[in-house]
């Protein structure tokens, strides 16, 4: 008689990370993996809070750690072999979703340098101006009077709880004075 294996979640991870380490190109992994993985940390959470001992809570946290870490190996790896090889479309749709904003950095910081090298230096003035206009969405802490931007704007006064949009120059200093904290919208995160 024939005994079937079941294997964990955290087995099925490991595997998977061994396969992909082992692979000099992406390998499959199910369109639900992420999903799952989310699944069985969620169920880790209720675990950890529905009075569970202190050494159940140490081990479920112990898992916890163990997932986090084994994904952002796993990811890492496939990130940079789907850029290192323009395979984007091999991975999962989550995958793409995080692994786009690591492409736009490398194409970025591939362009600064090459334009450093080449002696392009409408390239620098372009990023100049263009890190000169972000502005930054932030929520108060505190009030703030008014305050006169770089772009020498008047932006301000402000209360606890009010949201706005200033210039990051300005954002920055209210930010590390403890003044408004960043909040980052949708297209951000």
């Amino acid at each position: 008689m024939s005994e079937k294996v079941v294997e964990t979640t955290l087995e099925n991870l490991k595997r998977r990370l061994d396969l992909e380490s082992t692979s000099t190109t992406l390998t499959q992994i199910p369109s639900d993996f992420y999903e799952k993985l989310s699944g069985y940390g969620q169920k880790l959470m209720r675990a950890s809070t529905s009075g569970a001992s202190e050494a159940t809570i140490h081990l479920l946290d112990l898992q916890k750690r163990m997932i986090s870490s084994m994904v952002v190996e796993l990811l890492t790896m496939r990130a940079g072999k789907a850029i290192d090889q323009n395979a984007m479309s091999q991975l999962l749709p989550e995958e793409r979703y995080v692994c786009d904003a690591q492409l736009r950095f490398r194409r970025r910081f591939d362009s600064f340098v090459e334009s450093i090298a080449s002696g392009r230096p409408s390239f620098i003035e372009f990023a100049q101006r263009t890190e000169s206009q972000r502005t930054v969405t932030l929520r108060f802490t505190k009030h703030v009077n008014e305050l006169v931007g770089m772009d020498m704007h008047r932006y301000g006064p402000y209360e606890p709880d009010d949201v706005a949009s200033i210039p990051a120059s300005s954002a920055n200093v209210l930010i590390s004075s403890g003044d408004a904290i960043e909040i980052h919208t949708r297209e951000e995160t």
